[in-house]
């Protein structure tokens, strides 16, 4: 765990003066001058605790993408691999102008375009962090923040038109540049966002609204004997709601955390048991992270990592969780999760595993039985066929089948890569997943820095949020709406 870290993606317009970065910046590799990442200290004013070896692993290319927001250009990915000596091999080619023309599948999803006005905040620099999105009955949710702060956005018409919601109650921990939402999910009561907060000594944060319209903040959440804990994720199902994240624990090392709550109020702490149904202790288990949640046919399943290896704990009704035993992908020397989606037993969770020479590509662990067992399956990546520097950065469950998205590296800039594993595919297949990259802005722009950082479905209709950065007139926070296609 880096409490020295909230995580999210941040897009700064108009551009602000030129930071120092540090360690990194003294490397020789500098970020866009127009893109300078910022800095939180959680808590403030004390250094970050040291990190668990898995925390290292999914820092590298992925954390580039979701945990700092450092934009997958050519410097920043190969930067981050210094960082944590991993091989990144830069390919030529992808949709931005190689001439190669796409697949039909990739020809059918359209461009992003730029979220507008309505995502900018406010001040002479402004910052929109866009980390999580979510739907439900045409009504969209979008989380993250701005200028520092927490922020949402609403749309009612199912993501035409958007406004930024108003959140009332503990003004002190949505103030600007006291936090971010990092996770968003719709329920039986309503709406839940969830992210860190900075204001008083920091910690988890939660807003809550019924209905989207009103949102409340309702402060953090309890937190077991320990150190301060970090809310990454929500979701609900008909037992109610969960979030999970994790905690540093009395050796300064991180572990598996969760709550749940009957509603969106009225949060408790949850038993996590890091044995296996027989009462044998699974293998890594120390170290311990929950970056996903998703509700499945028998409940929850939670993803993450434990030591230098992938993770996942089920509940049935969130109160108590219990971690399983995962296949671990072939070759990987160490690998996390940090996405997963659910079509009712059908249970998928991505992320990103490195090889002992350090080279990352993309996998997923998959069930066909809500989670009891898992298959790893390799996700194939664009180009050549060998380490491009690809990197998973969204994941939703779509008309029955599975969309995830993630960004390859090319001599261009970063270029969007789509996962599709159609709905009359068991979710075990290894070779039912398709790699498209598809064309257009905000996905494949020549010269500019791509990526779909979140993705929501709601019926056969996907939502993504995102990012492009190129010239000045044409970057900015996107918006990406397609009908999902397998």
């Amino acid at each position: 765990m880096n409490t020295g870290e909230v995580p999210g993606y941040e897009f700064e317009v108009p551009r602000g003066p030129r930071h120092g970065y540090g360690p990194r910046h003294a490397a020789g590799h500098d970020y866009p001058q127009h893109y300078p990442p910022p800095r939180f200290e959680y808590p403030p004013q004390q250094p970050p605790a040291p990190r668990s070896p898995v925390r290292d692993a999914s820092s590298g290319v992925l954390a580039v993408m979701r945990k700092r927001n450092w934009l997958l250009g050519l410097a920043a990915p190969i930067l981050a691999a210094v960082v944590v000596g991993v091989a990144v091999v830069v390919i030529s080619g992808g949709g931005g102008g190689n001439g190669v023309a796409p697949s039909a599948l990739a020809a059918g999803f359209p461009p992003a375009r730029l979220a507008g006005a309505d995502f900018a905040g406010t001040g002479s620099t402004t910052r929109v962090t866009l980390d999580a999105i979510g739907a439900s009955a045409g009504t969209q949710v979008a989380a993250g923040a701005a200028n520092g702060g927490p922020a949402l956005w609403v749309s009612t018409d199912g993501g035409s038109e958007w406004t930024r919601a108003v959140l009332g109650g503990l003004s002190a921990l949505s103030r600007a540049g006291s936090g971010e939402l990092a996770g968003v999910a719709h329920g039986q009561a309503g709406w839940i966002a969830v992210g860190t907060t900075l204001a008083e000594g920091g910690g988890p944060l939660v807003v809550a609204s019924p209905d989207a319209r009103t949102w409340t903040v309702t402060g953090g959440l309890a937190a077991s004997a320990g150190g301060p804990a970090v809310a990454a994720a929500v979701a609900a199902g008909p037992a109610g709601y969960v979030i999970v994240g994790h905690q540093t624990d009395g050796s300064a090392g991180t572990a598996a955390a969760a709550w749940y709550a009957p509603g969106i109020y009225g949060w408790h702490s949850a038993t996590i048991n890091s044995a296996t149904s027989t009462g044998s202790a699974v293998t890594g288990s120390a170290g311990q992270a929950m970056n996903a949640v998703a509700a499945t046919a028998r409940g929850f399943a939670a993803v993450g990592s434990a030591g230098t290896s992938p993770a996942a704990w089920l509940s049935a009704d969130g109160q108590s969780w219990r971690q399983v035993s995962l296949a671990e992908p072939a070759g990987a020397s160490r690998a996390a999760l940090e996405y997963v989606a659910a079509n009712g037993s059908g249970v998928v969770a991505a992320g990103t595993e490195f090889a002992a020479s350090g080279a990352s590509s993309p996998f997923a662990e998959v069930s066909a039985d809500a989670g009891a067992t898992w298959t790893a399956v390799q996700l194939p990546v664009p180009g050549t066929g060998q380490d491009t520097g690809t990197t998973v950065t969204a994941l939703t469950a779509a008309a029955g089948g599975f969309t995830a998205a993630g960004t390859y590296v090319t001599t261009g800039g970063s270029e969007v890569v789509l996962w599709t594993l159609p709905p009359a595919t068991s979710v075990t297949a290894g070779n039912g997943w398709t790699a498209v990259t598809p064309q257009g802005f905000g996905l494949s722009s020549a010269n500019a820095e791509n990526a779909l950082t979140a993705l929501t479905a709601d019926g056969a209709t996907l939502t993504g949020v995102g990012f492009t950065v190129g010239p000045p007139a044409a970057s900015g926070p996107t918006l990406w709406q397609s009908p999902a296609r397998y």
